[in-house]
């Protein structure tokens, strides 16, 4: 199940988030995505990364298999990417090292292209 929450005055399109959740979650997996400003990205990233900066996209897996969150700016341009990515590291992907960084970006590039999906 996935669930949409926008804390902005933006309109959001989420039929590609979607079909993008439909081929990485299983059904069973509870999945929130909020849609927030630059200022609660600033503020997020501070209080759980220690990073003072605003996050173009934030993930917190909840419930290992089961449950998740993703925060995204709404600002950024490519949230079909981001949301890719902040599903990604719900799913146990990573980017710390090399090996791991080469793997999660070509399993993004790969559901991008199965979308047709351009990153810009």
């Amino acid at each position: 199940m996935i669930e949409f929450a926008n804390l902005t005055k933006k309109r959001i399109d989420t039929r590609v988030l979607r079909r993008i959740a439909g081929k990485l979650f299983r059904e069973n997996f509870e999945l929130s995505v909020v849609f927030a400003t630059p200022v609660l990205m600033r503020k997020l990233n501070k209080n759980f990364r220690s990073k003072d900066k605003v996050a173009n996209v934030l993930s917190f897996l909840l419930e290992k298999n089961k449950m998740g969150e993703i925060f995204i700016n709404i600002n950024e341009k490519n949230i079909p990417f981001l949301f890719i990515h902040a599903s990604l590291h719900l799913l146990g992907y990573g980017h710390k090292h090399t090996i791991e960084a080469k793997i999660m970006k070509a399993r993004e590039k790969k559901l991008l292209n199965s979308l047709n999906i351009i990153k810009s």
